[in-house]
């Protein structure tokens, strides 16, 4: 157990330290009072005061963690040995900077309940946060922090036993759109193929064509997903989208025999969430209706979630997937950069800032999404690839966790997304390496 002393309680420090030691770094803490502490003998200890404390490591507190409001925060980021660190305080600490405050301030999202820069589907944008525009978004730093910890603590207390760490990964898989052309009725079908002829989308024609003689579907996927699962023994979780049709939400009608089929024969072997709509963010009955769609097919209590467009609000999204039972969400990350949103890569709670107290949420946070990849940066498959050996070489570097996102649907080989299974289908290989 590591001992920790404070002058003052908060539930920002106690948060803090169990993101730290529990969640990163597998083991247990405890707060105790100046008394207790200087009594601890044979202990690894950690002295977060201004008080000077023999036989203990030393952390001078920035004011973060004591503050009860949300507030503009001066960071200046410093490089150390490659890793960014901001926060600085006392020369005579044992850390020149707060690893508290600083993973606090990264872990919350603090930054996301500040006034905002939002995108066109009014997310926070990615170019605005602190990691971004200081060169760290594709550095796990609240890992390599704790890292820096325990390595410090080891070398007060050589026999200390740290349990070990093993990288691990997830596939997550978004179904927004189940089939391009299967399971729709006779009209929907015939509708589509009459707009791809009046507005000149020959190519699509062509595929319904494809379609309607060979039944062959380009977003029916399926098998390739699920031959590399099977060659690589890795982890999938599926996420469907069951909306009501809208601008943003083209979903097969979740009344679709052959959806619901795909659902039941997907949950057999993988876990499956909802993707809530895009609606759903400004419309919160949406998640629970939508929640009972999928439920009620796959016969089963649905606990998982991420959001579509990855459409979200702190901490209003994540209080109306608490208020609908959700337990984990898989939303936590950019669209238009790959990286670490919140400077992580292991699964942690929720800490609504607003109410300042952890909420019974967990977060998972994602690095690599298809479309960041490929419509947002531009990327060739060939710079994709080398994109995502970075990321993955620094998840395995700490033992963290990758989670990847892909689409069913963008592995059609077909118009942007040709030559991009082979993107996919590397990103599993070097993911799977231990």
């Amino acid at each position: 157990m590591i001992f920790i002393y404070s002058e003052y309680k908060s539930n920002r420090l106690t948060y803090a330290l169990k993101v730290l030691f529990q969640k990163v770094l597998h083991v247990s803490f405890k707060e105790v009072n100046l008394e207790e502490f200087v009594l601890l003998e044979g202990v690894p200890k950690i002295n977060y005061s201004s008080k000077k404390i023999a036989d203990s490591i030393s952390i001078s507190p920035h004011p973060l963690l004591f503050e009860q409001d949300i507030r503009m925060q001066k960071i200046l980021v410093e490089w150390q040995n490659s890793i960014p660190y901001f926060f600085k305080t006392s020369k005579d600490s044992s850390f020149q900077f707060d690893l508290f405050a600083a993973v606090f301030f990264m872990v919350s999202r603090y930054e996301e309940y500040l006034p905002l820069s939002l995108d066109e589907h009014q997310r926070y944008a990615a170019e605005s946060s602190v990691a971004f525009q200081n060169n760290f978004l594709d550095i796990p730093v609240v890992n390599f922090w704790a890292h820096e910890l325990k390595s410090a603590l080891l070398k007060t207390m050589p026999n200390y036993y740290f349990p070990a760490q093993k990288y691990n990964y997830l596939n997550s898989l978004d179904i927004d759109i189940a089939y391009a052309y299967k399971g729709k009725g006779l009209g929907q079908f015939l509708g589509g193929a009459l707009k791809s002829l009046a507005t000149g989308k020959f190519s699509q024609l062509k595929n319904r064509l494809v379609y309607l003689l060979f039944k062959k579907d380009p977003f029916d996927t399926y098998q390739t997903i699920e031959q590399l699962q099977k060659k690589y023994n890795t982890k999938n979780a599926y996420f469907f989208l069951l909306a009501d049709r809208a601008t943003f939400d083209k979903s097969l009608s979740y009344k679709s025999k052959t959806l619901q089929k795909l659902i039941q024969r997907i949950h057999k072997n993988n876990p499956v969430g909802i993707h809530p709509s895009y609606a759903s963010n400004s419309n919160t009955k949406k998640i629970e209706i939508e929640k009972k769609r999928l439920e009620k097919i796959a016969n089963f209590k649905i606990e998982r979630s991420r959001q579509h467009f990855l459409k979200m609000s702190l901490p209003q999204t994540y209080e109306n997937l608490i208020s609908n039972a959700i337990t984990e969400d898989f939303t936590m990350g950019f669209a238009s950069q790959i990286g670490f949103r919140a400077g992580i890569c292991t699964a942690y709670p929720f800490f609504n800032l607003q109410k300042n107290e952890e909420r019974p949420l967990i977060i998972h946070p994602f690095q690599v999404m298809d479309g960041t990849l490929n419509q947002y940066l531009q990327l060739s498959p060939k710079q994709a690839i080398s994109k995502i050996e970075k990321i993955v070489a620094h998840i395995k570097a700490v033992n963290g966790t990758f989670v990847s996102l892909w689409h069913n649907s963008s592995l059609a080989e077909q118009g942007e997304w040709k030559g991009w299974t082979k993107v996919y289908k590397k990103l599993v290989k070097i993911a799977h390496r231990y």
